[in-house]
């Protein structure tokens, strides 16, 4: 909810300030542009993203071989006791070859079940849209922490899905332990933020509030100065010269 509140006051300035534009002639010739340069660029970003993601899934595919772990359809491979999601248009499970030897099969079905939920709700999409904002919030603090927020969000929800469908808190926290950290990029994985996932698993942190809290302020203070900057230059272009002149005069 919070995250939604900060989108809303970015884009109400953002509207505010184009309305102001247009209706006022004040920079009306420049909103345009931008726009078209904002989409283009974002565009561009978009494209070469999802051809590094496509160019990932074709490796995987090509080392990894069609299997059933515990019920679940999945690609096999030498992946180094990864688990992980990946695909834009068929998400697909993939998993390491020697999993079930790393894991009970508790613990194997646990990791399963947190992958469907990648694999449901498209997670793999989500994190290449999240990647089209990331180079521009990573240069803030307060876009690191939103990037990491994000990410923990859906590792969160995607256990709490499999806790949903029979696993308990034990068996993903056991698996989480026991495998290594997973640094594909783009890919929805079974092991990124270990330390806020391991502590709602723990009960030891049931939300994860501060660095959304503070997204939500910068987000509205965003907005809002957008907002009063546009403001600001329509009273200016309208007023000042005839309040000058009524001085000088």
């Amino acid at each position: 909810m919070r995250d939604r509140v900060a989108l809303i006051g970015l884009t109400v300035g953002l509207v505010g300030f184009c309305a102001v534009a247009l209706t006022t002639g004040v920079y009306a010739a420049s909103v345009g542009p931008a726009l078209a340069a904002v989409v283009l660029v974002v565009g561009v970003v978009g494209v070469r993203a999802a051809v590094r993601h496509a160019r990932v899934v074709r490796q995987l595919r090509d080392r990894c071989e069609p299997a059933e772990l515990a019920g679940t359809p999945v690609r096999t491979g030498p992946l180094g006791d990864a688990a992980f999601v990946a695909g834009l248009c068929r998400p697909t499970i993939y998993c390491d070859r020697d999993l079930p030897e790393r894991l009970t099969p508790r613990q194997l079905d646990a990791v399963l079940l947190h992958e469907q939920a990648h694999q449901r709700s498209w997670d793999p999409a989500r994190l290449l849209l999240v990647g089209l904002v990331a180079p521009a919030l990573r240069l803030l603090p307060v876009g690191r922490q939103w990037l990491a927020t994000q990410l923990a969000r859906r590792e969160i929800a995607a256990d709490r899905y499999a806790m949903a469908h029979g696993a308990t808190a034990s068996d993903l926290a056991g698996a989480l332990l026991a495998l290594p950290p997973l640094a594909r990029a783009h890919v929805a994985g079974f092991t990124p933020a270990v330390d806020l996932r391991l502590g709602v698993l723990l009960g030891d942190g049931a939300e994860i509030v501060p660095s959304s809290a503070r997204v939500r302020r910068a987000g509205m203070l965003s907005g809002g100065l957008i907002i009063g900057a546009a403001l600001c230059t329509w009273v200016l272009h309208e007023h000042l010269v005839h309040l000058i002149g009524m001085v000088c005069c």
